[in-house]
């Protein structure tokens, strides 16, 4: 299994290898780029951790790549409204990192009409800009359905580039690690061939940590380290307070 899955790949010297092939051929380019040279599109879905966003953040910072994160106000493992939250997506946006919306329909009533569907995009990318410091430059689908992807295909949403528009997807190679695997294709072997030369790639934070663990064990790393820092919360405050902490 875990030859199958390449636990392995998922960890930060993966990663860093990961990076460090990809820039021996491809530029990192925005979203909206024009550029005709070999360029990649260097995505994350921020759908689980923040801390592990900021890491990759860094780790690219120090290697002088930018990358667009993808920040998502309805996931149910973080909150953009926390400070703690508030502060680390603006401290990726002053490493130089774009930012970018996650958006999830699913949150909302069926959403069947264009002029909805981009009232709301525009509602949470102005929350998005307001938190992070900086506007978002794309829009990406939260777990999107076949038929979503199908029928919002228009290079722009909301004023904002469709990470999932069809000039996108015709364009370029989508490599994604959504579910804590390669869906599609290996990344670091496609990296490897560089038979491409645009690519859209996709990496959901959550599962890049410092050591090798099944996907599983990864989200339950990000639970249980949210909890952790829920509880020193609550314990600081009374301490600071005070007040009695009574176990």
């Amino acid at each position: 299994m875990r030859q199958d899955y390449r636990f392995e790949d998922f960890t930060e010297a993966g990663y860093c290898q990961a990076l460090a092939l990809a820039r021996g051929h491809w530029a990192f380019e925005r979203f909206g780029t024009e550029c005709g040279e070999p360029h990649v599109l260097w995505r994350h879905d921020i759908d689980v951790s923040p801390h592990r966003a900021l890491r990759l953040a860094h780790l690219e910072c120090e290697r002088g790549l930018k990358a667009t994160y993808f920040f998502l106000l309805h996931s149910e493992f973080y909150n953009c409204m926390e400070a703690g939250t508030r502060d680390i997506m603006r401290g990726i946006a002053e490493l130089g990192h774009d930012v970018g919306l996650h958006f999830d329909a699913a949150f909302y009533p069926p959403i069947g009409d264009l002029e909805t569907l981009e009232r709301r995009i525009r509602w949470e990318a102005d929350a998005i800009a307001d938190l992070a410091g900086r506007a978002p430059v794309a829009v990406s689908f939260h777990n999107p359905t076949p038929e979503q992807l199908a029928r919002f295909d228009q290079p722009r949403l909301g004023g904002l580039v469709n990470a999932y528009g069809r000039p996108l997807r015709e364009r370029y190679r989508y490599i994604s690690d959504s579910n804590g695997y390669w869906r599609f294709h290996r990344l670091h072997e496609v990296l490897s061939a560089r038979q491409d030369a645009a690519l859209h790639v996709l990496t959901h934070p959550e599962w890049w940590t410092p050591d090798e663990r099944s996907p599983r064990d990864r989200i339950m790393r990000a639970v249980e380290g949210r909890a952790a820092r829920v509880m020193q919360s609550y314990d600081a405050f009374l301490e600071a307070q005070g007040r009695e902490n009574v176990r």
